[in-house]
């Protein structure tokens, strides 16, 4: 049965995930509870993990609960790297900008299929820095897509954005306040979403460069999964979407190390303004 599994994820990674991110310099990932930084924890909750229903299983009336595959079993990720024996079911990111919607990156949510096996899923975390495994979430945390409100996703154009109405109002949690501005170049940013599936992590960098009017670069620590985070300004306001990136990963005779390049090295890790589906939600 894990080897289904493995085999669906990654065939899951190979169409949804397909936009690849990277480390530059220094490997910035946290856990989001590690954080010192008390404004991560309170965004953090507004950020869900998208979670196929082939690896969640009803563990009672309250709650839900996953099976525990790990990065390394997932992914073949080298024993020695970072998180590899951490549990991966996670595939996109989305944040909530409203009530009952999120915005998620476009290649994670392309047809109706797609939102009809489409769970998201917040509090998707660790308890403590000793943990490998989420044992359970609440199935008040656990939201399914009602439609795609609006979308776009564009190979020549760099669009790459989607709007998502949840089956009902997200309680407890706040909307993330969204910045229609331009960022500058080195303007310091962060990102909160699910590195490779991974549950939460905080990573940090900073604007490299702005690209068409569509998206600009950045120098942040992401991967597969990430796509649909929320970037954030100093100001904890959110400029962006993460969408695409460098290769995750280097294949190795045996197994694959993460991808990793200095400060300034490779391609970046594209981000895609916050503008349009801003005006989609009517902002």
């Amino acid at each position: 049965m894990k080897k289904l599994v493995f085999a669906m994820l990654a065939c899951y990674s190979l169409t949804t995930l397909a936009n690849n991110k990277a480390i530059y310099g220094v490997d910035s990932r946290i856990d989001i509870n590690d954080s010192k930084n008390p404004m991560h924890q309170e965004l953090a909750s507004s950020v869900a993990a998208l979670v196929p229903h082939y690896v969640t299983r009803q563990e009672t009336q309250e709650s839900v609960s996953f099976m525990n595959l790990t990065l390394g079993d997932s992914s073949n990720v080298c024993s020695g790297e970072r998180f590899s024996h951490q549990q991966t079911v996670s595939t996109c990111t989305g944040f909530l900008v409203a009530p009952n919607k999120l915005v998620t990156a476009g290649h994670c949510i392309r047809t109706e299929s797609d939102c009809e096996d489409a769970q998201w899923v917040f509090d998707y975390k660790l308890g403590t820095e000793k943990d490998n495994f989420i044992e359970s979430i609440p199935n008040s945390s656990v939201y399914s897509c009602k439609r795609v409100v609006k979308s776009s996703l564009g190979v020549f154009i760099k669009k790459d954005w989607a709007l998502i109405e949840l089956d009902r109002n997200v309680v407890g949690r706040r909307p993330l306040k969204l910045n229609t501005n331009k960022p500058s170049k080195n303007d310091k940013v962060f990102t909160i979403g699910t590195p490779s599936g991974l549950p939460l992590k905080v990573a940090t960098g900073s604007v490299r460069s702005l690209k068409i009017s569509n998206y600009f670069r950045t120098t942040l620590d992401t991967f597969a999964g990430n796509s649909g985070s929320p970037v954030f300004n100093a100001n904890n306001e959110v400029i962006g979407i993460l969408v695409r990136g460098d290769n995750d990963y280097e294949e190795g005779l045996y197994c694959n190390r993460a991808t990793v390049f200095s400060e300034n090295g490779g391609r970046g890790e594209d981000v895609s303004y916050i503008k349009e589906a801003a005006a989609a939600l009517g902002l």
